[in-house]
């Protein structure tokens, strides 16, 4: 039986659960592949999170990434530190010294994938990165080998945990935003510093990452329209299920005749869909392709062993390419080169229904000027709802549109605005159907 040495940098939540994961199941690896994983070292700069670290022997324990980068010992480096810098270094410098490396860092993949893998296809190593989209989802994989053979139409991803358990709790338990976001955080699914998650920021890397595999099309975050969650409320959920609707902060890929569509937003779905009942802290990813039709991955999005689990999964499939081929003969699993920088449809030209939720002064005429303006930018009303009539208040009437142009909608909500009776900036919600 042949081992395969692993250098570890980054002792954090993930970090463990791999280190966990090798103590448990390592044994159990070697008898279903013929390879047993080794942590050899371990690297983190806080010392005495290392001296925590038990179970393994002869464990090398370090502060410095280039003693684990120099180590002729080790095969794989496993960077789990996050953020782009200095993972990007560390990345670049492993791979020039012909280390395979296993990465969960959506950042610095979105934004630097070309330069990592053109320094890997140079030094005939692998870059495993499965962990970095949908934490023990296996979605990489399926999109890479599974559906190789599709001409993908659409990808739907719920993508990040700390959002899908906020509105969660806003439709389950009619919680705030605020008060749902603070049990997220309480319950160690939302960072002390939540902002990347709910803002649609971490769903537009993992997004830029799935339209790379799926579409061909190199992008970075930036290309990608972004909405966070923040100004969801629970009337807004409410008022969506009476109309048999969901609402998820979804990440967005498809491909139309005028180009690809790339958006992070919150969105109305069919309570009948097939994301509609994935709730909590859960991800989830729906693939359409031309030949194997619909299909939904669903799991465990974040944290230490759902994530542990992609990792390992990603060390396995290189060290059985090591065992199988040698050290010295790697020939990487790479991504292509031939990437195009694709139209990305202007989010002004989407052509969509909406859900609006007007906050407005209860007095004649209301209606009749809010409509007015829809009609003049060609826009529909297919329902509407109104709470009673309180003469002389504030009340919400929601409506929701037929199919209308971005562009329109963003004109007329701009004047409706303006007017003396509305009292708040309007809500608009984009529906897929």
């Amino acid at each position: 039986m042949r081992s395969i040495n692993i250098g570890l940098i980054g002792a954090g939540t993930i970090g463990i659960g791999v280190i966990d994961s090798v103590i448990k199941n390592g044994g159990l690896i070697a008898e279903r592949t013929g390879v047993l994983p080794v942590i050899r070292s371990v690297c983190d700069t806080n010392a005495s999170v290392l001296k925590n670290i038990i179970g393994i022997d002869n464990l090398i324990k370090t502060t410095s990434a280039d003693a684990i980068i120099g180590d002729k010992e080790i095969d794989i480096v496993v960077e789990l530190i996050g953020g782009v810098y200095p993972a990007k270094e560390i990345v670049l410098a492993a791979l020039t010294n012909r280390k395979h490396v296993v990465t969960a860092n959506k950042a610095l993949l979105s934004e630097h994938w070309k330069e990592i893998f053109t320094v890997a296809s140079k030094n005939s190593v692998f870059v495993g990165f499965e962990a970095s989209v949908g934490g023990g989802i296996p979605v990489i994989r399926v999109i890479r080998e599974s559906f190789v053979s599709n001409n993908l139409e659409i990808i739907y991803g719920i993508l990040n945990g700390t959002t899908n358990f906020v509105l969660t709790m806003m439709a389950k338990h009619d919680h705030s935003f605020d008060k749902a976001l603070s049990i997220a955080q309480k319950k160690g699914f939302a960072e002390s510093d939540p902002r990347m998650d709910i803002s649609g920021r971490d769903s537009a890397h993992k997004l830029t990452i799935l339209s790379l595999l799926g579409f061909g099309v190199s992008v970075i975050p930036d290309d990608i329209y972004t909405e966070g969650i923040e100004a969801i409320t629970p009337q807004d959920i409410r008022y969506a299920e009476e109309w048999g609707y969901s609402i998820k902060l979804l990440a967005i890929a498809k491909n139309t005749r005028k180009g690809l569509q790339l958006r992070v937003h919150p969105t109305l779905i069919p309570s009948r869909h097939l994301l509609a009942g994935v709730n909590g802290e859960n991800n989830a990813v729906y693939i359409k392709g031309d030949f194997v039709g619909e299909s939904l991955f669903y799991g465990k999005g974040a944290g230490a062993d759902p994530t542990a689990s992609s990792v390992m999964s990603d060390i396995v499939e290189i060290a059985k390419h090591v065992v199988c081929c040698g050290k010295e003969h790697s020939v990487p699993g790479e991504l292509p080169h031939d990437f195009v920088t694709s139209d990305i449809v202007n989010i002004k030209e989407l052509i969509l229904p909406y859900y609006l939720r007007f906050s407005v002064i209860d007095k004649p005429g209301v209606l009749s000027g809010i409509s007015s303006v829809l009609s003049e930018n060609d826009i529909s009303i297919a329902s509407m709802s109104q709470e009673e009539r309180k003469v002389g208040e504030t009340v919400p009437v929601i409506m929701l549109t037929h199919k209308a142009c971005e562009g329109n909608m963003r004109k007329a909500i701009e004047a409706i605005d303006k007017m003396d009776f509305v009292m708040d900036k309007t809500m608009v919600i984009r529906v897929e159907m």
